[in-house]
């Protein structure tokens, strides 16, 4: 079943035009009465379409319980203190706080979301160069509570994905793979994802602190190669969420020279990392290009 539900999702859109060009030969044939006709189309659409149909209405949603006034750095403060959900020293691969640095400005609650990976000082992602999840130098890194809360979903059991350069697979039926979600107040929750099958430590309902190791980086999902999801969402549910600005609490950021040879060696075009540190007293808004990691500001790497 996974592996047809990958394959619809994997191809929604040729799928789709296929069974529109076939209704109308069927329906010309037979000569169906238009609702019992279309009726089957339009629901073979939906389910073709299911994974998507979240996104278009949290567009909807959010406008709705939030109207213009959106979540944004200018408006709102985080009201818990958050560090880095990991230990040592990873990459902003991409996100941060504003439309230039997002992940994906129109997806409500990925619009602040981070992709966390690590480099060695050659712009390597991986210790011997090829597809083998187990050789990238985050794959199997705990990751860590970035405040006190209380756990309200967890996901354990999904395969890692096959690794394929840059192309994103999805070896199971949910593109966020394993996860976790944990509760730190009553507007915010912080999400971490592509967690390592069989890693998660914690479950629903357990208190958790600041910095306790909750699950291991891996693969899983909809995902191209080994890194952590992490973001900030104003509700549970990771479709129909605001996602949330967030200033991590003491962390040191520093240009990331792999992320650089990265983009070169890969010979893609850099992304803009334009306005990715703003500092305010002890806390930090980043974005993609800089290496970072929890402790005392303003202090040498």
């Amino acid at each position: 079943m996974d592996k047809l539900m990958q394959f619809m999702r994997d191809h929604s859109r040729w799928l789709g035009i296929g069974f529109i060009v076939l209704s109308f030969i069927v329906n010309g044939l037979f000569d169906m009465p238009p609702f019992w006709g279309w009726t089957p189309t339009v629901l073979v659409l939906v389910l073709l379409n299911r994974h998507l149909i979240p996104q278009y209405w949290a567009m909807v949603w959010v406008r709705i319980k939030y109207g213009l006034q959106l979540p944004d750095k200018e408006n709102y403060i985080c009201k818990s203190d958050y560090i880095l959900p990991f230990t040592g020293k990873w990459c902003v691969f991409d996100g941060g706080a504003t439309k230039e640095l997002s992940i994906a400005w129109s997806e409500m609650s990925q619009r602040y979301a981070y992709y966390f990976l690590m480099f060695d000082e050659d712009g390597n992602v991986n210790t011997k160069h090829n597809a083998a999840v187990e050789n990238y130098y985050c794959y199997g890194k705990d990751v860590l509570a970035t405040a006190d809360g209380v756990v309200v979903q967890t996901s354990a059991n999904h395969p890692d994905s096959k690794v394929d350069g840059m192309k994103a697979h999805c070896d199971t039926w949910d593109v966020k793979g394993n996860h976790i979600v944990i509760k730190h107040n009553d507007r915010e929750y912080s999400y971490v994802g592509h967690l390592m099958p069989n890693s998660v430590t914690i479950k629903v309902g357990d208190r958790v602190k600041q910095g306790d190791v909750i699950a291991k980086c891996g693969n899983s999902g909809y995902t191209g190669e080994p890194h952590l999801h992490f973001q900030l969402q104003s509700s549970k549910s990771f479709n129909l969420s605001a996602g949330l600005p967030l200033a991590f609490t003491n962390i040191q950021a520093k240009d990331s020279a792999g992320y650089e040879l990265w983009y070169q060696q890969a010979g893609v075009e850099r992304p803009s990392t334009k306005g990715n540190l703003e500092v305010v007293g002890n806390k930090s808004y980043i974005g993609r290009g800089f290496d970072v990691k929890n402790g005392p500001p303003n202090t040498p790497q």
